[in-house]
């Protein structure tokens, strides 16, 4: 029977603690803060935030990636998905400076969007635009969600 250590669950469980996991289970000890003499750059992946909201007719998908421009993205419709891909380069001027410290993500991205039923997928009927570093996509109900209010009888 293999034992597992103990974690407590209220500690915050980070991509590179999972990582170095991984390194120490693969590796044994030899593996332990393997992540951690990786330069930072490689050490977590850039993946931009995601919002998503409702109105009557649409859905609204916003994505915060400053720095890019529109013709860095790629958005495609497959069945209930929407997947939304993009590379954001570094591009070093020499001009004279050296860098001290970065903490901007570079490197491709690629998020899925899981549609709900009633969103439309056809191409004509999904818009998207990039204005002041937020990808906004927007995509049609194919019909409206059905509201009502539902009385509450004593009994």
């Amino acid at each position: 029977m293999k034992i597992v250590p103990w974690q407590r669950s209220d500690s915050p469980i980070t991509a590179e603690s999972n990582v170095d996991d991984l390194w120490r289970r693969f590796w044994g000890n030899g593996g332990e803060g393997m992540t951690s003499q990786l330069p930072e750059l490689f050490r977590r992946r850039p993946v931009p935030a995601v919002n998503i909201a409702e109105t009557e007719d649409t859905f609204c998908i916003t994505m915060d990636c400053p720095g890019l421009e529109e013709n860095d993205f790629e958005i495609q419709a497959m069945g209930k998905q929407l997947i939304i891909s993009g590379e954001r380069r570094w591009e070093e001027e020499k001009k004279g400076k050296e860098y001290r410290r970065v903490e901007s993500q570079y490197g491709r991205f690629e998020r899925t969007v899981q549609l709900p039923e009633n969103a439309g997928t056809d191409p004509d009927k999904i818009n998207a635009s990039y204005k002041k570093g937020v990808l906004t996509v927007t995509v049609a109900k194919l019909e409206k969600t059905p509201a009502a209010k539902i009385r509450v009888r004593a009994e």
